[in-house]
């Protein structure tokens, strides 16, 4: 899915990374120059898995800019304790998801809507059957257990390593790795004999070797 442009953060750049630029034992934090660097390197991946945990394209995308303006924020309480600064800010990302749902009282839940837009910009024949089959992913997606749709969330739409995945769920590597193993199990039978069909869309075991 290509998202829009992103959003400029609201906040100056320059003059923000003269007010935190860190020294001395505050090196290890990170600098709203590097922030600006990681917004547009990961908006996009923080929308898309915004948008796979809310059906909702429009908020993935407002709460994705709103992550970064989180993080201009509390940028001073940031340490790099073995944390990638990537995990802090899905970290930052699902903070916003579980506040939106408990604001609403509901569940996550795919809209119709946001599926069809979707299916409506494809250009051909293929990439609608493609969208709409990926939309019925998201829908199987929502019989899952939660740390299950989590995990499934980070490591193929927030395109997360399992360490990185593990640093946002407080998991070891290998306990996403399994996770992540048992999840896509389920969405298998969920999904039934499509699941098991050559060009059936949805994810691999696989994430890049990560």
């Amino acid at each position: 899915m290509v998202y829009s442009a992103a959003p400029a953060l609201r906040y100056t750049p320059g003059q923000e990374h003269a007010a935190v630029r860190p020294t001395g034992s505050d090196r290890a934090r990170p600098d709203a120059q590097i922030l600006t660097g990681l917004y547009e390197e990961l908006y996009d991946r923080i929308a898309r898995y915004v948008t796979a945990r809310t059906g909702s394209r429009d908020l993935g995308e407002d709460l994705a800019a709103e992550v970064f303006v989180r993080a201009v924020e509390s940028i001073g309480s940031f340490r790099a304790r073995g944390v990638p600064i990537e995990a802090w800010l899905f970290r930052i990302a699902h903070n916003l998801v579980v506040d939106h749902y408990r604001r609403s009282a509901r569940r996550p839940a795919v809209v119709l809507d946001d599926a069809m837009q979707i299916a409506g910009s494809a250009d051909t024949a293929a990439e609608v059957e493609q969208r709409l089959a990926m939309e019925r992913v998201r829908q199987m997606m929502e019989h899952l257990n939660p740390a299950q749709q989590e995990v499934i969330s980070l490591r193929f739409s927030g395109e997360l390593s399992a360490e990185e995945a593990g640093a946002v769920m407080g998991r070891t590597a290998g306990a996403i790795r399994e996770l992540q193993r048992t999840a896509l199990k389920a969405l298998r039978v969920l999904m039934g004999p499509e699941a098991a069909h050559p060009g059936a869309a949805g994810p691999s075991q696989d994430v890049g070797g990560r």
